[in-house]
């Protein structure tokens, strides 16, 4: 890749970024639906309140474990060790994940989605950090994951201190937290050469998010289909595949040579 069509991508990303900010700003307050906490599944099992959308979150909790356990053993060439701090990040989020979700389904409502949507917030970024440095340059998801993090708790307080003063929260700074890394992770991926061997899984971790925000926005049609679990339900179990593709990734790939992939 010559110099000039590196800075070439790096800002058609950055472009993309100014854009969906751009956009965001102009059609804020985003708001969610007035019946966002009317989940279609709202059955109490074992004395458990929406029983099967709060263990649908174990998922995130079993490949949290799995995940810190493989960055413990796993070997460091399979790392990028500029950035080895933020891989444990990324897993330690899926399982704060488990109980931010699990505490929320038990009583939906506003605080308990905040609590909730931080640490995704924490795990998105993590995760779009180490690509960045995998992808782009060593330092830059080291450099941006302080800032970023800050911005995307940051944006989702204020939602919540948004939605206490008017009933509807704005979501405008939030919904940038994951719709910027999902237009440029296939992008990053697309267009600049990998580190590492197995980078196609970062796709297919992008493919189950996106199945899973599918599932969720079709709680109700899944629940009357499947009779036994809802939309929201599985949305879960599909996010948490998604993280164990990542887990898979890892644990199976290796530095590749310039010309690898």
């Amino acid at each position: 890749m010559t110099r000039i069509g590196y800075y070439y991508r790096i800002s058609l990303l950055i472009l993309i970024a100014i854009i969906l900010a751009a956009l965001a700003l102009y059609f804020s307050p985003i708001t969610q639906s007035r019946n966002f906490y009317d989940y279609a599944d709202q059955q109490t099992w074992l004395g458990i309140p929406n029983f099967v959308n709060v263990i649908s979150n174990l998922p995130f909790l079993l490949v949290g474990i799995f995940g810190l356990k493989q960055f413990c053993t796993h070997h460091t060439y399979a790392l990028e060790h500029r950035v080895n701090k933020i891989y444990p990040i990324f897993f330690g989020g899926l399982i704060a994940a488990f109980f931010g979700s699990g505490y929320y389904h038990l009583e939906p409502n506003a605080l308990r989605l905040m609590l909730d949507r931080i640490p995704i917030t924490v795990t998105f970024i993590a995760l779009y950090c180490i690509v960045l440095s995998e992808y782009i340059h060593p330092h830059l998801g080291q450099r941006l994951f302080v800032p970023a993090i800050i911005y995307g708790v940051l944006s989702v307080i204020y939602w919540y201190v948004s939605d206490t003063v008017s009933g509807r929260g704005d979501l405008s700074a939030y919904i940038l937290v994951q719709l910027i890394p999902l237009i440029h992770l296939p992008l990053i991926i697309g267009l600049f050469r990998p580190q590492f061997s197995h980078s196609r899984y970062y796709l297919y971790t992008l493919f189950a998010y996106l199945l899973a925000k599918w599932a969720e926005s079709n709680d109700e049609q899944l629940y009357a289909l499947l009779g036994e679990i809802s939309g929201h339900s599985i949305k879960h179990l599909l996010a948490g595949f998604g993280g164990f593709i990542i887990y898979l990734g890892w644990s199976k790939r290796s530095r590749v040579t310039m010309s690898g992939n």
